[in-house]
């Protein structure tokens, strides 16, 4: 009856897990110490996977692809003994999880406790994962200990919130082991987001005028194999162009500080952006940023008002006003002159009918400025 029933639990934990899993370990060759997948996923990933340690005290042909997972059944000798799975990807995987299976604790006529210690790494930095409870055992930061068998092939959760490219699992005969039986664990299958793991997680991304000078700083929370950080500019948010670099931290999970100076920027709105670059030469971009640099003390604002007006606000002499869209299409009606400093700018027909976001161009005898601007809702 024991024997049907724990089938019948693996039938159900594989019913479970769907199609979704994208290391399907019941394809893992039996016995082997060491096996490559070479494309896993639709982002393609290549996996490794090494047993080492007490590997004598294993049963033959283990470990031991299943439909429930991997399987490690052991004859331990003595308290303290291991065997460690370790699983190296090709490239950072994100968001990956998977279950650790029956680890549990039994006493009397078969004595043995389950230990198991999970970690894991990017690019030789230690990133900790997070284990859910079971009710066969107690979870202490990254180690798992068997307490009871009220419950079988009980599950623990575990999962690495940041991206890894090496998790190591350790399982090991407990300090409350007292007899030479055969104990056993299954590490279930991994899933992990199809997308490749970009390289750096981006927290701020801010700007100020400093004279004649704008001084761009940002954050990061998490870096795995980044190479360097392009700096863009444009004068018109479409066409941008490399300003600078500033090599980045590499590897890490604290908070990392940058900066970079635009000694010459543009009269105007100087918008800018952050391309970033990882060592394989994938890449990512930040938000847009625009800054309003004016050498002369002039400002330009634009406020979006209701039926398709735009505010104007400038301090500047005599402009002359344009409304385009992102196309370079004249979408501007009419101007009209609210006081000395104010003005209203009414968009055609034609431009109502068009995408939302436009462009609004002031220029004066010296200089010129350009701003973008979402209309409001039409209706």
């Amino acid at each position: 009856m024991k024997i049907q029933f724990l089938l019948l639990i693996s039938f159900i934990l594989l019913s479970l897990g769907g199609s979704a899993q994208d290391l399907d370990w019941n394809t893992y060759p039996d016995g082997s110490f060491n096996h490559t997948y070479p494309t896993v996923g639709n982002a393609p990933v290549s996996v490794g996977v090494e047993t080492t340690g007490s590997t004598s005290s294993l049963n033959a042909n283990e470990p031991n692809g299943r439909p429930t997972g991997l399987r490690l059944a052991a004859d331990f000798p003595a308290s303290g003994n291991c065997v460690s799975v370790k699983i190296t990807f090709s490239q950072p995987v994100s968001n990956l999880n998977f279950n650790l299976i029956d680890i549990d604790y039994a006493d009397g006529d078969s004595d043995y406790q389950d230990v198991v210690t999970v970690s894991g790494s990017n690019g030789g930095t230690p990133v900790s994962p997070s284990i859910g409870s079971a009710a066969t055992n107690t979870v202490s930061g990254n180690t798992v200990t068997g307490i009871n068998s009220d419950v079988a092939l009980a599950q623990n959760l575990v999962t690495f919130s940041s991206p890894v490219t090496e998790v190591t699992i350790q399982y090991c005969a407990g300090p409350a082991f007292a007899l030479p039986e055969s104990q056993e664990i299954y590490i279930g299958d991994f899933t992990w987001d199809d997308e490749p793991a970009m390289p750096v997680r981006l927290a701020s991304f801010s700007g100020k005028r400093v004279e004649h000078q704008m001084l761009l700083g940002w954050q990061t929370t998490f870096e795995s194999n980044s190479a360097y950080f392009v700096v863009e500019r444009s004068t018109d948010a479409k066409a941008f162009e490399a300003i600078g670099r500033v090599v980045s931290q590499g590897f890490s999970e604290s908070m990392q500080a940058y900066g970079f100076t635009d000694e010459a920027p543009q009269k105007g709105t100087n918008y800018y952006r952050l391309r970033q670059v990882d060592r394989d030469g994938r890449f990512e971009f930040s938000k847009i940023l625009g800054l309003t640099y004016d050498a002369d003390g002039f400002y330009f604002e634009v406020l979006a008002l209701e039926r398709g007006r735009i505010e104007v606000k400038t301090n500047a002499p005599d402009p002359a006003f344009a409304v385009v869209d992102l196309r370079g299409i004249a979408n501007l009606g009419s101007v009209e002159k609210m006081g000395a400093t104010r003005y209203v700018l009414q968009v055609t027909p034609s431009g109502l009918a068009t995408p939302s976001l436009k462009i609004v161009q002031m220029r004066t005898s010296h200089f010129g400025y350009a701003k973008r601007v979402l209309l409001n809702d039409l209706n």
